[in-house]
Formats: structure tokens, C-alpha cells, sequence
């Protein structure tokens, strides 16, 4: 192997070679040198001194998801709308697929509203 092309191919093996090394010398450093005594307080899942007020892994309300999801949706409409004005004026067709996008978010808002989505308990 002679060449740029060979010394080339030998610096990637090199550096894949010391990447590798670097990665194993790290976590056996880290199995040598950290501490290994497990206490009921580290074993809690949370280390904030104060005792846990209930049951870590509590149900999350679906409602609060459809919200969230609903935010995102029309986040996205908003930032879409804004690149996409400059493009409406004086285009038709750019226009009435604009308004395409806004009727099928409309009519998904509606069918949010109808089902109870965005009430307040």
C-alpha cells in the first residue's frame, strides 16, 4: 500500500482504533473508581430528601395528551402559515391549497370541541 489513498485508510483505522481505546479506558476507569455503596436513600428513585409523596409511576390522564397534541398541530399550522403567506399573494392555487390546509385543521378542531377535548373539568 503506497500512496495518499493508503495513509488515508491507515488514519481512519487509527483514529477508529484510539476512539475505541479512549471509549474502553473510560469505563473502566469509571468501574475502578466509583463508589459502591448502596443506601435506602440511593436506592429511592429520587434523591431530593424529601420522602416520596406517592407511587412513582402514577397514570397519566389521556386528556391531557389529546391537549398536547392538539398545541403541537396548531404550532405547526401557525409556522406553516407564516412561510407560506408570502407565496399566496397573487397565486390562486397557492391560495386555495392554503385554504385546503386550513379547512382540514378547522374541521379537526371542530371534532376536538365536539368530543369535549379542549373542556376543563
Amino acid at each position: 500500500m503506497e500512496g495518499p489513498f493508503a495513509w488515508g485508510v491507515l488514519f481512519v483505522i487509527g483514529a477508529s482504533a484510539a476512539a475505541v481505546a479512549f471509549i474502553l479506558v473510560v469505563f473502566a476507569a469509571n468501574a475502578l473508581l466509583s463508589p459502591r455503596l448502596p443506601t435506602p436513600e440511593k436506592l429511592e428513585p429520587y434523591e431530593c430528601g424529601m420522602p416520596p409523596a406517592g407511587m412513582p409511576w402514577a397514570p397519566v390522564r389521556l386528556r391531557f395528551t389529546a391537549i398536547a397534541l392538539l398545541l403541537v398541530i396548531f404550532d405547526a399550522q401557525a409556522a406553516l402559515l407564516f412561510a407560506v403567506a408570502p407565496v399566496i399573494r397573487g397565486n390562486p392555487s397557492a391560495a386555495a391549497a392554503t385554504g385546503v390546509f386550513v379547512a382540514l385543521l378547522a374541521i379537526g378542531l371542530a371534532y376536538a370541541w365536539r368530543k369535549g377535548v379542549l373542556s376543563w373539568r
